[in-house]
């Protein structure tokens, strides 16, 4: 399994200014914005967008260099295009002209256009965990290997950003996400057993996701000085206690296996999640 991945994607302020890139554009239509755990699909620049009775174009738009921009990589960059589709109800970003670091930036460079789409699957590459967010066997698709029946692929994307600059404070994002394309199943081995046992998997991530939020409100962490001394520290200490659970998880069910153990299990994280359940991803 894929461990979880610390991804820091941090606005830092220079002299006084948001040190951050500049989104541009235009919004045709203006739709119920979407939840931070809703997904939007990334369709690349070589991709196409097959063109259906079922989709909406809501707007054209472009990432920039805004001077000073020391987090702008790829991901920042796609993260900053998601959030845009999001605000304005899409949740599909066509990815346009993608511009590379070169002589005059370093940074990735975008422009795109935002969709509403009815089915967004069939571009989806990775889902964030949500109550309705639930497992399918059309999200592994990863090519299967003898290895293992089955193989849940997923991180906790852990972010500090949206600072403000008359408080100098900002705010931790953390989500619990699911990848398709390193998930898989061998075909013969699906079955609703198996799958609860990988939603589990995906259960747990929200669990400890749940767990870290907790950790940052406990240590009041809304500034950089504070999330510098502090986060890495409170990310290992969950993450060994993820890592020991998921150990004795396949262990005890024998990789799904063993279904009784995993009944035990699912009842056990549905209490957890309950319990936790003020710091869960629908609330965030």
């Amino acid at each position: 399994m894929k461990p979880i991945h610390f991804l820091l994607l941090i606005s830092l302020l220079i002299s006084g200014c948001a040190s951050k890139m500049k989104i541009t554009g235009k919004t045709e239509q203006n739709l119920t914005p979407l939840q931070g755990n809703q997904s939007v699909a990334i369709i690349e620049e070589n991709e196409e967008l097959e063109p259906t009775d079922n989709q909406t174009k809501l707007g054209n738009f472009e990432i920039r260099d805004g001077g000073l921009s020391l987090d702008c990589s790829y991901e920042r960059v796609q993260s900053l295009a998601k959030e845009k589709a999001r605000s304005i109800g899409g949740n599909a970003v066509k990815i346009t002209e993608h511009k590379l670091p070169g002589t005059w930036s370093t940074c990735h460079r975008l422009k795109f256009e935002v969709y509403k789409i009815a089915d967004i699957t069939p571009y989806q590459e990775e889902m964030i965990w949500s109550a309705t967010n639930k497992l399918k066997w059309e999200y592994f698709k990863a090519a299967p290997k003898f290895d293992r029946s089955s193989m849940f692929c997923g991180f906790i994307d852990v972010q500090f950003n949206d600072i403000k600059l008359l408080t100098d404070s900002g705010k931790v994002n953390i989500n619990p996400i699911f990848l398709f394309n390193c998930s898989y199943v061998q075909p013969s081995e699906k079955s609703e057993n198996l799958l609860d046992y990988n939603q589990v998997k995906f259960d747990l991530l929200e669990i400890y996701a749940r767990k870290m939020r907790n950790e940052f409100s406990k240590s009041s962490i809304d500034t950089m000085e504070e999330w510098k001394k502090f986060a890495q520290n409170i990310y290992d200490k969950v993450h060994k206690e993820y890592e020991t659970d998921i150990y004795n998880y396949e262990l005890e069910t024998n990789f799904g296996q063993n279904f009784t153990e995993v009944i035990g299990w699912k009842y056990r994280v549905k209490n957890e999640l309950e319990e936790l359940m003020e710091f869960s991803s629908d609330r965030s």
